[in-house]
């Protein structure tokens, strides 16, 4: 394993790259600030892909840390229940695991499977998981790759397949062809029967027919490559996927609170001036907020099972 420069004890491997791409340059900008910063928007865990909040006469208010980790919570919930439950993991892996609030929980989950891996591009998040999992059982099995979503063909020990693989908020981020890419490698290391659980933002066709495209120049959370249901899912089938589970989840209420509550804490913190992502969540969040609860923008909890051969 190799040492991340300047941050004492906190580890991950290096895996090469075949390809060029402009884009996870962009990515890997969006997340270089402190995760301390983002933790005043997103919370103390860092989950950031949406939330469930519950029902709203709940007797107290729930926080962005506790919303995030039920959504988690009931993802995982479908695909235990959908059959993940009833095979010993032997491997699990996070594909864009960020700043690793939900690698860690799956080595919380999973504390039996003897292999629990996560990749990402950004170096800076890396670094803050690393610790992160320090605290989980037998952190030996936690293993860290920085790697690029076309590149999961090279991940170690391919001899050994995934059983489980979670995608959060990563296929968001890829170009069509990296996606693409991405879904192939991932069919050729994953066991028959296996699961993918994807969470992701997608867009309605009217929406993608009449909003323009982002900038690249403007584009600080790299999201320019927006993506359908239909493609999304085809994709996933002409890789060797078949859709197990598909539902809006969180509901549309719940995913605008979730981004109306990241801009209050984004105004709370940085009234004057933030750093670009964090500005460009500013300025998104009310029109994104609209679309979702016109269903022209929804959060999708998509379950697939690797195929038969």
């Amino acid at each position: 394993m190799q040492a991340l420069s300047g941050i004492e004890g906190a580890t991950y491997e290096v895996l090469p790259s075949h390809h060029s791409d402009p884009f996870r340059d962009q990515v890997v900008r969006a997340y270089e600030d402190s995760a301390g910063d983002w933790q005043k928007v997103l919370g103390e865990q860092l989950h950031f892909q949406w939330g469930v909040f519950g029902h709203p006469d709940a007797p107290r208010a729930v926080s962005l840390d506790e919303a995030g980790l039920s959504y988690l919570e009931r993802q995982l919930a479908i695909a235990t229940q959908d059959g993940a439950g009833d095979t010993t993991l032997r491997r699990v892996l996070d594909v864009g695991c960020g700043w690793g609030a939900t690698l860690r929980h799956l080595a919380h989950v999973f504390p039996d499977c003897p292999r629990v891996d996560g990749m990402n591009v950004s170096a800076e998040q890396l670094a803050h998981c690393a610790d992160l999992v320090r605290d989980v059982p037998r952190p030996d099995r936690v293993h860290l790759y920085l790697c690029d979503a076309a590149d999961i063909a090279e991940l170690p020990d391919p001899e050994q397949p995934y059983d489980l693989v979670v995608a959060r908020g990563v296929i968001t981020h890829l170009p069509p062809r990296v996606y693409e890419t991405a879904v192939e490698a991932l069919a050729r290391r994953m066991r028959p029967g296996s699961l993918l659980l994807v969470s992701e933002t997608l867009y309605s066709e009217d929406f993608l027919a009449h909003e323009p495209g982002l900038p690249a120049d403007t584009d600080h959370l790299a999201l320019g490559h927006r993506k359908s249901l239909r493609y999304l899912t085809d994709v996933l089938r002409e890789g060797g996927f078949r859709i197990r589970d598909d539902r809006v989840l969180p509901s549309p209420e719940d995913a605008a609170r979730w981004v109306l509550e990241l801009k209050s804490n984004i105004d709370v913190h940085f009234p004057e001036t933030a750093h670009p992502p964090l500005e460009a969540i500013r300025r998104m969040a009310s029109d994104l907020a609209v679309a979702l609860l016109q269903r022209r923008v929804s959060v999708h909890s998509i379950l697939a099972e690797r195929a038969p051969v």
